[in-house]
């Protein structure tokens, strides 16, 4: 399957990656803007940037409305969204194939033309404080906050991309502005297109709607190392029944391959109901409802997560079990080849979805600075072998390294 994404300079300077074939019958177009949470002034502006994404759905000098906005896209059966994390901000839209215009044209007016309305802020931001609400009374989602929050400590990828209340209820058309105006220009765009599209008409769309800005300001994002903490436990009481467990472990960039390896053992371990976490600590000893891992990567550091809820009286069992069997799974070449076999699965039908293909060359850009085609991808899943897992999991997952976070109930105490 020969998709490979072609690089291209926009008129505007900016950079468009394009994937295409005939064999899509849609359009996913995007803008990567290079700013989230982590270039937030704090405490004042905690949560701007996802709450300024918010306000670009609320109407443009075109489309004055989130009705007029949205339905542009969902009346020719489409999907638009966008979303927000601590480095970036992405808005995407998936149209048929004959509407993709449609796509560029409308996160135009979102990223040139908002007009952030001042009768909708207030609205919009209560909007979002029900979302941290909402948040904070889902214990797996608050455990990830925490967890995040105690890992990173006073790094920027520690922050809340929601915010605080108090901050997000603050603020005003003036402070959305001030922040769009630092961030929100060329120097700070990234173009994706997927599906069936040629080049040379993505290139034709993006120069329509986005013309030449002349007053590019690259923003530069200061690099901060995070402190590496003696005291490798936290524990947070709260009105609960189960007890809610994170282990994490930093997981550094220098080498994209290690977090490459480690992807693998995320899928080795929690790949499903068959897989080794589901099938030693829930199915084979009823410790916990619940049980995964996960992998977060950044532009300079990461972390490597397992999620476990379980019986306070047993938590020290679910955490041996969890323990146990990265230990006797980092080293499994059987385990390796039946993940091989899923990620390659998963990478074909994920080829057949032009989201899941721009949502996977968003992370990469951001990551590894350019976008990667199929064919480098299943070249590597196929190259990884068992010495390289175990060599990535003895380097960041030694038991010593780990932080374990406790989401637990109000008379929990450790022992």
């Amino acid at each position: 399957m020969e998709l490979n994404f072609m690089e291209t300079k926009t008129k505007s300077g900016v950079t468009l990656w394009t994937l295409s074939s005939t064999n899509f019958n849609s359009v996913a177009v995007g803008v990567i803007v290079k700013c989230g949470t982590r270039d937030e002034i704090w405490p004042k502006e905690a949560g701007i940037a996802h709450a300024l994404e918010h306000m670009h759905f609320q109407g443009t000098m075109e489309f004055p409305n989130n009705m007029k906005l949205t339905g542009y896209i969902e009346e020719v059966g489409g999907r638009i969204n966008a979303f927000t994390n601590n480095e970036r901000t992405f808005y995407f839209v998936r149209v048929p194939s004959n509407y993709a215009e449609r796509g560029v044209h409308i996160i135009n007016e979102q990223l040139t033309n908002a007009i952030i309305p001042e009768n909708k802020i207030q609205t919009e931001m209560k909007n979002v404080v029900q979302e941290i609400k909402r948040r904070n009374d889902n214990p797996q989602q608050y455990l990830g906050l925490l967890s995040k929050e105690f890992i990173y400590g006073d790094h920027p990828l520690g922050r809340d991309v929601l915010g605080f209340e108090d901050s997000v209820s603050s603020f005003t058309k003036e402070d959305f502005l001030a922040f769009k105006n630092r961030y929100y220009n060329f120097s700070n765009y990234i173009f994706v297109a997927i599906g069936n599209i040629t080049e040379n008409e993505a290139v034709k769309l993006f120069d329509k709607y986005f013309k030449k800005d002349l007053e590019n300001r690259p923003s530069a994002r200061k690099k901060e190392g995070v402190v590496i903490k003696t005291d490798k436990q936290l524990i947070k009481n709260k009105e609960l029944d189960q007890l809610h467990i994170s282990l994490d472990a930093l997981i550094g960039k220098g080498n994209e391959k290690e977090s490459l390896f480690l992807e693998f053992f995320r899928d080795m371990i929690s790949g499903g109901m068959s897989f080794p976490l589901f099938q030693e600590v829930r199915d084979k000893r009823g410790l916990c409802y619940t049980i995964w891992a996960s992998i977060t990567k950044r532009t300079d550091i990461g972390n490597f997560s397992v999620y476990v809820g379980t019986n306070p009286k047993q938590y020290k069992e679910a955490i041996n079990a969890t323990i146990d069997v990265i230990e006797k799974s980092k080293s499994d070449i059987n385990l390796l080849n039946k993940v091989k076999n899923l990620k390659l699965g998963k990478l074909m039908l994920g080829y057949e979805n032009t989201e899941d293909i721009i949502m996977r060359a968003t992370n990469d850009i951001l990551f590894l600075g350019r976008p990667r085609g199929f064919e480098e991808i299943k070249k590597e899943i196929e190259e990884v072998k068992i010495e390289d897992i175990e060599t990535a999991v003895n380097k960041y997952l030694k038991p010593e390294l780990i932080y374990t976070t406790m989401l637990a109930p109000k008379d929990f105490k450790a022992d």
